[in-house]
């Protein structure tokens, strides 16, 4: 395997045409890897040669009037939140960890708490440029919200874990940061506090986030972010203790909470994940499901089954999406666990993905919840866009449709 570390869009470009000359496949790197390649059982992606775009990290325009941004996809999500904030604003995306790049987070179509009132990606991209399996730069969308041209193929691109093309540069509109932004967190016992999750979503009460995090112990953390002036501040707050009594406690983002480590609050912007994972000490190989469903699925998931199994598990209910881990790294027992988690997923449109697993573990482990809806057709417009395979990815070599 050789690696290439791209300096320039006409060097990638140059590069990615010599390997469709050759058809020589390669894998994308924005920077630094931060998904393990389970295995297809067919691919050859862990031998292929690698593409890193770590260098491609200049901000193409930033009109702060409009409120609209374009990167190269090598910069690191953290570095474009830092130029955002000088301005008062923010990208209202989810990473998973600080370093993730812009064009990781896109091409995974990365997700987490901000996505319950703020939106996710595909509400935020407004442009991308990319090149394609003929090794040509196509522009799709444009650096204006108004202008849609393109807008599918800009879609398109979002989720497509590097198999469709290589994602060089992305406009985004942004949004001015939260006003005062606050969160009421509490502990609790059990998961009984999904039933007051259940109300709060009913009423519609306007929260920026909810995350619930299971701790060392027994017990679960909840955290309900919300923003706005005073009045405000105060209209909400008195609707949640409506709901969950005086059992949580209100603080301002970045103020000490025992146990807030385990919730989002200012980092949810930069990377929530890297921490928890640190403080529950995983180990390398460690089990580690996304899941995602519908929110009233996961509001009468049986989480109180996998706590007994020592499960470690992250829950943004409303939206909705949950990470399951386990510190076992052995291939039979994660693959226990992994059925033990699709026979409690009753709706056909749940998804699975791996994040962290014993390197044997492959993706059609996951079965039919870890494809899209059309598999099949997103495998044809794989081989449509990419004729000569050079895009690896082994999310493509699956032989199933759900």
């Amino acid at each position: 395997m050789s690696t290439f570390e791209a300096g320039s869009l006409e060097e990638i470009q140059n590069w990615v045409s010599n390997r469709i000359e050759t058809k020589q496949a390669f894998r994308i790197c924005g920077n630094g890897t931060r998904f393990v390649s389970a295995n297809s059982g067919k691919s050859t992606a862990n031998s292929s040669d690698l593409l890193l775009l770590k260098k491609l990290n200049t901000t193409r325009f930033f009109d702060p009037e409009d409120m609209v941004v374009g990167v190269e996809s090598g910069m690191s999500i953290r570095t474009l939140q830092e130029l955002l904030g000088e301005r008062s604003m923010l990208l209202p995306v989810n990473p998973w960890f600080p370093d993730s790049s812009v064009g990781s987070v896109v091409a995974c179509n990365d997700f987490g708490p901000n996505r319950m009132n703020m939106g996710g990606l595909r509400d935020c991209i407004i442009g991308i440029e990319y090149i394609n399996g003929k090794g040509e730069i196509v522009h799709a969308g444009g650096k204006v919200v108004k202008n849609v041209s393109g807008y599918d193929l800009t879609r398109m691109m979002l989720g497509s874990q590097g198999g469709l093309g290589i994602i060089t540069a992305v406009n985004f509109k942004v949004m001015p940061k939260p006003v005062e932004a606050h969160g009421m967190f509490g502990v609790f016992n059990s998961a009984s506090w999904l039933l007051q999750v259940a109300e709060l979503h009913k009423r519609r009460i306007p929260l920026d986030w909810i995350q619930a995090v299971s701790t060392v112990g027994s017990n679960w953390i909840l955290g309900l972010g919300y923003s706005g002036n005073e009045p405000n501040r105060n209209r909400i707050e008195s609707e949640i203790i409506g709901v969950f009594g005086d059992n949580l406690t209100v603080l301002a983002d970045g103020e000490s909470f025992s146990g807030q480590k385990f919730t989002p609050g200012e980092n949810r912007f930069e990377g929530f994940l890297s921490v928890i994972r640190d403080v529950w000490e995983m180990p390398e190989w460690h089990f580690h499901v996304f899941m995602t469903a519908a929110t009233e699925n996961i509001l009468n998931f049986p989480f109180e089954l996998f706590r007994k199994e020592n499960f470690k598990i992250i829950i943004h209910p409303i939206g909705g999406d949950i990470h399951f881990m386990h510190e076992s790294s052995d291939r039979k027992e994660q693959i226990q666990y992994l059925e033990k988690i699709k026979s409690a997923l009753v709706h056909p449109d749940s998804k699975l993905r791996w994040v962290s697993t014993n390197p044997e573990s492959s993706l059609e482990d996951l079965g039919k919840f870890g494809v899209a809806s059309g598999y099949s057709l997103t495998q044809r417009l794989k081989r449509h866009l990419d004729p000569s395979g050079v895009f690896s990815s082994s999310y493509y070599d699956l032989e199933l449709d759900a």
